[in-house]
């Protein structure tokens, strides 16, 4: 029985972390701006991540926010921001691409 209870405690953890290298961002502005900023960050973390990551953030877009221009500038700003920091983090180390072969 504990074992179950520490399973399901770990993953209701990790179902609300960010990936470690989005831990640190923090954006500065209206409470539109951030609520876009944040929607557009777990929607770009779903584009670019692995079906875990599809499955825990998913496609976030609020209808009500449509006529807000702060919410979009913010979710535009969040989704690039998060999609190419997951995609960079992702593939550090990946020495082919700066000309030192596969050996790498």
């Amino acid at each position: 029985m504990k074992r179950i209870v520490f399973c399901m405690i770990a993953l209701f953890a990790a179902s609300s972390c960010r990936p470690t290298v989005l831990l640190s961002v923090d954006p500065s502005g209206p409470p539109e701006y951030n609520l876009g900023w944040e929607d557009g960050c777990d929607t770009g973390i779903s584009a670019e991540g692995e079906w875990y990551y599809k499955v825990m953030f998913g496609f976030k877009k609020r209808p009500e926010m449509a006529a807000n221009d702060q919410y979009k500038q913010g979710w535009n700003e969040g989704f690039s921001y998060c999609r190419f920091s997951l995609d960079t983090s992702q593939n550090a180390g990946n020495f082919g691409d700066v000309g030192l072969g596969a050996g790498f």
